[in-house]
């Protein structure tokens, strides 16, 4: 008797542990990998396990996700001025719209996620202060050894801000073009074998007039994915840009090949269209 009801106990004490961690897990759904139970919970029924939520940091999480944002600032008020704090401070920032101070907040929190989000909405209104804050990014990750994945994302998401600067400030393209050109290549440091790292690459390096590195970077996208039909693009303009004609033709005929057999899933412009890379490539074609 005495064993069942320990037995009893334990299972009964291991569902309310499972239901506490559910429920902490649930409270910060929005991040949670789909499908998954912790994000449908949070999604359609978040008040379901609700009782059981253990700790001031899942409690501000659900006053932010119900909306309760005086509630969650008295909760957050009660946080060290740590990571997770600084996380939950930026949620509500965000929440108000002030999303100067959530971008921060969020950086300062090593939220990549969140803060690249934000980052990428600033840019479509502010672009300098989407460089900045991306920028700083970056070297709030450089400093987590554990973070290489993520890390390699925010260079390769610097490097398009560069590039994107590049276009809108004629006076400092150069400049800023090659310091897209050397943060696509940290983040191939990290990630060597990333195809769209390569790729990036390959055509800040081939608009930079480095004509020998752009045939590297896109040769090598060819390698680790044989039916890219941008790597072999870019063969084609980069050997169009040294006049091998009769290489650029036959990448070029390889390259529209892989973009019909995939033109739903990849419906991107002709080679020859390209502003930049397409007129050589136009000369060998004709």
């Amino acid at each position: 008797m005495l064993r069942t009801v320990l037995l009893l106990a334990a299972l009964g004490l291991a569902v309310f542990l499972g239901a506490v961690q559910l429920a902490s897990s649930a409270a910060f759904g929005d991040l949670a990998v789909r499908p998954s139970l912790p994000a449908a919970l949070h999604d359609h029924a978040p008040a379901l396990l609700r009782p059981f939520l253990v700790g001031t940091r899942a409690q501000a999480a659900a006053a932010l996700h119900d909306g309760n944002l005086t509630t969650a600032e008295r909760l957050v008020a009660a946080l060290p001025d740590d990571a997770a704090g600084a996380d939950l401070r930026g949620r509500i920032a965000e929440a108000r719209g002030d999303r100067d101070a959530a971008v921060t907040l969020y950086v300062q929190a090593r939220d990549e996620v969140r803060a690249q989000a934000l980052i990428d909405a600033i840019a479509e209104r502010d672009p300098a202060r989407a460089l900045g804050e991306q920028l700083r990014l970056v070297q709030v990750l450089e400093r987590d050894p554990s973070a290489s994945e993520v890390t390699g994302q925010a260079w390769w998401r610097l490097g398009q801000l560069q590039a994107a600067a590049g276009y809108r400030e004629p006076a400092q393209r150069t400049a800023l073009w090659r310091r897209a050109e050397a943060s696509y290549e940290r983040a191939l440091q990290l990630a060597p074998n990333e195809e769209t790292y390569l790729l990036a690459a390959g055509y800040q390096s081939l608009a930079n007039g480095d004509l020998r590195a752009a045939e590297r970077f896109y040769t090598h996208a060819a390698e680790v994915v044989p039916n890219s039909a941008d790597a072999y693009a870019g063969i084609a303009w980069v050997t169009a840009a040294v006049h091998d004609c009769a290489r650029a033709r036959t990448a070029l005929a390889r390259a529209r090949e892989l973009r019909a057999r995939g033109a739903a899933a990849n419906p991107v412009r002709d080679p020859l269209d390209d502003p930049i890379a397409g007129p050589p490539l136009k000369r060998c074609a004709t």
